[in-house]
């Protein structure tokens, strides 16, 4: 056995074997079980196979990333998400700010409506609660039954009123992870002091939050926006601090700088929490933004019902994990192709890794379409225009392409000489003869 030998086993893992040809993972999975023996053998007696064994270290890189990339929303599709989210952002903070008024009101308010009934719940059950949304067992122990709630969305209707809810979170979450191309856990980590002043622009505001998967030390990611407009994602981190400023003295010390803090109003077996309130939990993002497809496509299926002329999209099925990639592929296809553009959006230190982001179909098409452009464009060039063109200079007036003032000169024998360098002069013309002609 030697390098050679190696080399073959390696070879002949790639073939197929009864029809089926093995996975990448499966090759360097049978070579790693044979490895650590062959370096253990060599170790103990270094001469037994006559020869240095030349082991490669990954023989199959990259074997951990999936064959097939995940699945990309497309432009359109991540506009529906962002309009869909920006709705249910306006109702939520139109709520938050109609509960901040009312319990502000020393005295509970008047009237007989339905709005008027349910403004005198916000103002007692926010006494009740001290501040947040009372449990299940406070409302109890004030004498009222939640089942009479019933009528106004019970608890998490009403807690919408006081501040961030595990419902109106999910929005939120979903238009920020699109417009900073965050990964999930680092978005669901972000700090409270995350809005950084731009050192240039007064009218652009920075968003600042640490990757803490990007390696053993973590890596600060950073945006910039025009905090003058409505939707982006500074004004909706401001909403954001005022909808979570209630809860932070209700949360655990080490996550009161956290920004995304909601109640916990579920008092389950299973999710039962030291303190009223807290971070989300890492788990619990699918089933936030599962909540959010489910609310919204309820919502766009009665509009549509009632203006069969103005129909809407209804929200795609989506993870929290494609928003990055979709995001960076749309940002490749708006650069031509470029991966620095995606890199830049991402911030990744190597293009290999944006690489693995943008991999799909339609960048794969991209490609595609640059490659026989490119091909086009070199056959072209060298077959040459299909007619000959009338030749653009004038006629030829001297001999060589410049006038030799002194073709022949006197050596130094006083016997006359030809130039040495009219040899030279001649080929330039020659030569210039044939690419004109």
């Amino acid at each position: 056995m030697n390098a050679g030998t190696i080399r073959r086993y390696i070879d002949a893992l790639a073939p197929s074997i009864e029809g089926r040809q093995l996975s990448r993972a499966t090759m360097a999975q049978r070579f790693a079980s044979l490895k650590p023996l062959l370096e253990r053998i060599e170790q103990t007696d270094p001469d037994l196979f006559g020869s240095a064994l030349a082991i490669p270290y990954s023989p199959f890189p990259s074997t951990g990333w999936a064959p097939e990339p995940k699945a990309r929303l497309t432009a359109a599709e991540m506009k529906t998400i962002l309009a869909a989210a920006y709705e249910e952002i306006d109702i939520a903070w139109a709520r938050f700010q109609r509960g901040q008024k009312i319990i502000a009101s020393p005295q509970p308010p008047e009237g007989t409506g339905p709005r008027e009934a349910l403004a005198r719940w916000v103002w007692k059950l926010h006494r009740i609660g001290g501040g947040i949304a009372p449990s299940g067992e406070a409302i109890r122990a004030a004498g009222i039954n939640p089942n009479s709630l019933e009528h106004h969305g019970r608890q998490e209707a009403i807690a919408q009123h006081y501040h961030l809810t595990s419902h109106t979170m999910g929005p939120f979450f979903v238009a920020l992870a699109i417009q900073l191309a965050a990964n999930p856990q680092p978005l669901r980590a972000i700090r409270r002091d995350c809005l950084v002043p731009h050192p240039l622009d007064d009218h652009r505001v920075m968003v600042e939050w640490l990757k803490q998967r990007g390696g053993r030390t973590p890596k600060m990611q950073r945006r910039s926006f025009d905090r003058r407009k409505m939707r982006s994602a500074p004004r909706l981190i401001e909403m954001l601090l005022a909808m979570t400023e209630p809860l932070i003295e209700h949360a655990p010390p080490e996550e009161r700088e956290c920004l995304f803090l909601i109640r916990y109003l579920s008092r389950a077996y299973y999710r039962r929490h030291d303190y009223p309130a807290g971070l989300i939990a890492p788990d619990s993002i699918p089933g936030f933004i599962n909540r959010f497809i489910g609310r919204t496509n309820r919502r766009i299926e009665r509009w549509n019902t009632a203006h069969p002329e103005q129909p809407k999209p209804l929200v795609p099925k989506f993870t929290a994990s494609q928003l990055r990639g979709s995001v960076a592929t749309e940002h490749y296809l708006a650069s031509g192709g470029d991966l620095r553009a995606a890199g830049t959006v991402l911030n990744h230190a190597s293009l290999v890794t944006t690489d693995r982001y943008v991999e799909g179909p339609a960048a794969r098409k991209l490609e595609q379409e640059t490659i026989a452009r490119l091909q086009k464009l070199m056959v072209a060039w060298v077959c040459g225009p299909d007619r000959k063109e009338p030749a653009r200079h004038g006629p030829v007036t001297a001999l060589f392409g410049h006038r030799c003032l002194a073709p022949v000169e006197q050596g130094a024998d006083g016997n006359p000489h030809l130039c040495p360098r009219l040899r030279y002069s001649a080929t330039i013309w020659v030569r210039g003869q044939r690419l004109s002609g």
